[in-house]
């Protein structure tokens, strides 16, 4: 399934459904003018798809330049498949060193807080506010706004939403699947300083002109309910009660 975010990014998407949730496995596709840029490889489960839609939208070229959120599986795995179809493709790992540690020997480490260009495309690195491994990055699409934050700003989905923006969810996304994607995957959050990331998110959102925020594991958040998706992960910060 392939959504198209704005005029040269789009959202490719795999739903993994469970008994209760839908949980989204995603990678984006850059269009620039010198070349695509290719946001995560994703997972061997749905190799095949993400291939034939990577195809089919670069006219059988494949990614000039593959940039991933985490040097870990499920993230990097496709990256072999990758090259094995359209040959050697560059490759930035979510490390500042020793890429072949994490399994990518032929990948280049990030370079953080500065714009790169990648395919001649403009994007910064940054450290992630929020994650789940030491080994990821954010990075910021200083052409189209669009800020891919890997496992942070990640939720679970009822059927039906799976191919949807939060801007177009009747409701929005629920708080609760918000709070249960967290208390599944970063179970450490109720140790973190609820204050300071709130500040942490303030000021990036001031610093940061963005118009979707756009995890792996989740809907792409859009611009107008960045403010109250912000809330609502800090919610989910929040130690139950008795805790």
């Amino acid at each position: 399934m392939t959504t198209k975010l704005t005029d040269d990014v789009h959202w490719i998407s795999s739903c993994h459904p469970d008994e209760e949730y839908h949980m989204h496995m995603s990678e984006y596709l850059i269009q620039g003018e010198d070349g695509t840029v290719l946001v995560d490889s994703g997972s061997s489960h749905y190799r095949d798809e993400i291939i034939e839609e990577i195809d089919r939208l670069t006219d059988g070229t494949g990614p000039d330049v593959v940039l991933l959120t985490h040097s870990t599986l499920p993230h990097t795995e496709n990256v072999p498949a990758f090259e094995a179809k359209w040959g050697e493709i560059k490759t930035i790992a979510a490390t500042g060193r020793y890429p072949e540690i994490v399994g990518l020997p032929n990948a280049e480490a990030r370079q953080l807080n500065r714009p790169v260009e990648f395919a001649g495309r403009p994007l910064t690195c940054i450290h992630p506010l929020l994650t789940d491994v030491t080994v990821s990055q954010w990075a910021y699409d200083h052409e189209s706004g669009v800020l891919f934050t890997a496992e942070a700003f990640g939720h679970y989905h009822d059927p039906g939403n799976c191919e949807l923006t939060t801007a177009e969810i009747d409701g929005g996304v629920s708080a609760d699947h918000i709070d249960d994607f967290y208390l599944d995957k970063l179970p450490f959050i109720d140790y973190l300083d609820r204050e300071k990331l709130g500040n942490a998110f303030e000021m990036l959102f001031e610093t940061l002109d963005v118009t979707y925020v756009a995890p792996i594991h989740g809907n792409p958040v859009s611009g107008e309910d960045i403010d109250r998706y912000v809330a609502d992960v800090l919610e989910a910060l929040e130690p139950p009660e008795g805790a």
